[in-house]
């Protein structure tokens, strides 16, 4: 029974031992694996305070390379002008051509050769004024052979007035013979007014623009010899859209460019307008007087019109250039100590590339009109050009000038 207890006492030693040598087996692992990952987690903490300070530098760098860059960059060179006070207007441009109102084709009311040419195209002439001569010898034949032709009948009427008188001769007669006279004396009439016609006289007073015949040619009646035109009837003629017809009134002013001038303008008045809209352009007719006692204006002259609706009187002007719009908001650089500051303005009438300032800008101050669109808010700028001097002599900006152009 004791050898029995000794072998179950060897079983159970090694049982025990082999738990104990696998307990140990196992913690030493666990012990193996736990240094493993502090050693890991420790490692990725160095990495991590590493990277964190790494980007720190490069923030660091970054910010004094910037700060660098502003200090070291250049002033931006520009152009500059000053906001002056003056008239500007608000128009409405169109084309015209230039009409006379009063011109005449004149035209022969006899027949006849055509003798005599007594003026010639740019002939400044007046009404009765004589043109052209037709040859009258036949016509004043024909002024002799009628005259003769009534005094026999006349005389033949007051020999059976007489006879009637005396009761020798008949009504019938005495009216016969009334009326053989008259119809000759109609005739005669005819051909005294066709011997004066041969003498071609001007209708109206203007300028010979035109001759459409010539010494010895056969002139009938109707013929067309010249063309008058009065200088001074000449009219600008305007086609204005049907939406501007509320803004249009008699006695506005117009401004006409004509390139036979070199744009002179030209100062008009509206005369006339036509109260109804053309269907098939959906425009009306505008009527303008020019003032042409210099005679330069010629009928027929293309010309660009501009017509006046309102008139600002000194208002704040500044070069359209100068405006810098986006999103219908505006905006110019004003020059402040060497810097360009933007500045928000409120415009109103454009007229030939001046635009006027409502609110924003004061008289003097002076904005950038070359350079401006590569400009950003407090941008350091060189001013350059004529403007430069006027710059440097600006004085300094006072508060309550800041405060009114921010």
């Amino acid at each position: 029974m004791m050898k029995q207890l000794l072998n179950n006492s060897g079983s159970m030693s090694k049982v025990a031992l082999f738990s104990f040598l696998l307990g140990l087996s196992v913690l030493t692992t666990a012990c193996s694996d736990s240094g493993k990952s502090d050693d890991k987690q420790a490692k990725s903490e160095q990495t991590e305070e590493k990277s964190d300070k790494d980007k720190a530098d490069d923030k660091t760098a970054s910010n004094d390379k910037q700060a660098k860059d502003k200090k070291e960059k250049p002033p931006v060179p520009v152009e500059v002008v000053s906001v002056q006070r003056g008239d500007i207007q608000q128009t409405y441009r169109t084309i015209t051509t230039l009409e006379a109102e009063q011109d005449a084709q004149v035209v022969a009311r006899s027949t006849g050769i055509l003798q005599d040419i007594l003026v010639e195209e740019g002939d400044t002439v007046t009404k009765g004024q004589l043109l052209a001569q037709l040859d009258v010898e036949m016509l004043s034949l024909e002024v002799a052979q009628l005259e003769a032709t009534m005094k026999k009948l006349k005389k033949e009427l007051d020999r059976q007035q007489a006879l009637f008188n005396r009761k020798l001769g008949s009504s019938d007669a005495l009216d016969r013979a009334r009326f053989e006279y008259e119809s000759q004396q109609a005739q005669y009439q005819v051909s005294k007014l066709k011997l004066q016609y041969a003498s071609i006289k001007a209708p109206i007073d203007g300028v010979i623009t035109e001759r459409m015949v010539k010494p010895g040619n056969l002139i009938r009646e109707s013929d067309i010899l010249f063309k008058i035109v009065d200088p001074m009837s000449l009219k600008a003629v305007l086609h204005l859209p049907e939406r501007e017809l509320n803004r249009v009134k008699k006695g506005q002013n117009i401004l006409l460019a004509v390139d036979a001038l070199d744009d002179q303008m030209i100062v008009g008045e509206i005369e006339r307008i036509r109260p109804a809209i053309d269907t098939d352009t959906g425009t009306f007719k505008v009527l303008a007087k020019l003032d042409n006692s210099a005679n330069n204006l010629k009928s027929g002259m293309f010309g660009k019109v501009e017509v006046v609706f309102d008139v600002h009187e000194d208002s704040l002007l500044v070069k359209q250039q100068a405006i810098i719009t986006q999103d219908n908001r505006s905006h110019v650089f004003v020059v402040r100590d060497n810097k360009a500051m933007q500045t928000p303005v409120k415009i109103g009438f454009k007229h030939n590339g001046i635009v006027e300032i409502v609110d924003g800008l004061a008289e003097n101050d002076q904005v950038v009109t070359t350079g401006q669109q590569i400009l950003k808010h407090e941008s350091l700028i060189e001013v350059v050009g004529n403007e430069e001097q006027l710059a440097e002599k600006k004085p300094e900006t006072s508060e309550s000038d800041v405060a009114s152009n921010p």
